[in-house]
């Protein structure tokens, strides 16, 4: 059961960033921190470029939104905006919004004062559920209870659009239900607005990933240059330790798997698929090194010939031995050897002596 993974990592490069003594943390710590939210009303999401905000921790609608709330009415003139729902006006203000790339945004609890209606925001979800009928609470507690079933960090995927393996496209997670059987449903829209349903129970090895971490390993990967490790990439189609660059990574249009894109010297690009239910970063770092290997082992011409070969000869050092042939299938420390499937590597003073073959 749950067997779907959402991919949520944070992909992240540091380099050289600090600041002068003193400096900077005060700015840092006293600027508003923004986080765009899903919003539901009624049970039912509401797809539009405009987001609501997460602004130091309490909740803001779009003034663009708030017409898809009903009981509200927006009135805009040279004095200033001005909401009215059942319960009252008000005029945005400092105290009651927030200017956030030239959008208004009202404070929810300005909202919640003004009109018949209720809500609260699901931090599992990065979501706010807003509701003004009965039939409206019922359905948003039904989602937020499954929202709490859902396993892992999955539901922050609900309100998003994500991509999926075995399935091509982008598509919105517009529900989630927890049924009669213990079962759990995702409804989703694909671009075209077909919707339709995943069970959880039913699907192995599926993994949804945002456009936000296919961002995030474009901004810290792509042109990057990268040396081929072979003996931890399957089929390889490269020359083992081979200069590479990485040009780019999508989404897969023919069946949405999350793909790196690597480009090689004579100009040929290589599609590979990221495993799924995979740490993206983790797993691309496991096939590239993005330091050159000879120069950072200062490895001699014979050697590093050997090593791009998948050759392991004697005076290796175990590093050497590693890049020509990867991890050992096993380390027998006292009797000082390593083995790979009927090769003993007989090491004595950190190089290898003796090659036997069974």
């Amino acid at each position: 059961m749950k067997k779907i993974v959402m991919s949520l990592i944070a992909v992240l490069l540091i380099i050289g960033l600090g600041y002068p003594p003193g400096t900077g943390y005060a700015a840092a710590a006293n600027a508003p921190s923004y986080k765009e939210i899903s919003t539901f009303v009624d049970g039912k999401l509401i797809i539009s470029p405009s987001k609501s905000m997460l602004v130091n921790g309490s909740s803001y609608v779009p003034v663009k939104l708030v017409n898809q709330i009903p009981g509200f009415t927006i009135a805009s003139a040279t004095s200033g905006v001005t909401i009215t729902g059942s319960k009252g006006s008000g005029k945005l203000n400092k105290d009651n919004s927030v200017l956030y790339n030239n959008s208004n945004y009202v404070a929810f609890t300005t909202l919640l004062k003004l009109g018949a209606i209720d809500g609260k925001y699901a931090s599992s979800a990065d979501s706010l559920f807003i509701w003004g009928t009965e039939e409206g609470q019922t359905k948003s507690n039904s989602m937020l209870f499954a929202i709490s079933k859902l396993p892992g960090t999955m539901g922050l995927a609900v309100g998003k659009k994500v991509y999926m393996y075995g399935h091509p496209g982008s598509h919105w997670v517009t529900d989630v239900q927890y049924t009669d059987n213990s079962s759990l449903i995702l409804t989703m829209q694909n671009e075209a607005g077909t919707i339709w349903t995943l069970d959880l129970d039913s699907y192995e090895n599926h993994t949804l990933y945002s456009p936000e971490i296919l961002q995030a390993l474009k901004e810290v990967y792509n042109g990057l240059p990268a040396w081929a490790s072979n003996s931890d990439i399957a089929d390889s189609p490269f020359k083992n330790m081979e200069k590479v660059t990485v040009k780019d990574f999508r989404s897969n249009p023919n069946n949405g798997n999350l793909e790196i894109i690597i480009r090689r010297a004579n100009g040929q690009e290589i599609n590979m698929t990221i495993a799924p239910s995979a740490n993206p970063a983790k797993y691309v770092n496991g096939l590239f090194y993005f330091k050159n290997p000879r120069v950072v082992f200062s490895i001699n011409d014979k050697i590093w010939s050997a090593i791009r070969e998948e050759r392991v000869i004697v005076g290796m050092k175990p590093e050497e031995v590693l890049l020509s042939w990867g991890e050992p299938d096993s380390i027998n420390d006292d009797l000082g050897y390593v083995v790979y499937g009927n090769v003993y590597l007989y090491i004595r003073n950190n190089r290898v002596q003796y090659i036997y073959k069974i």
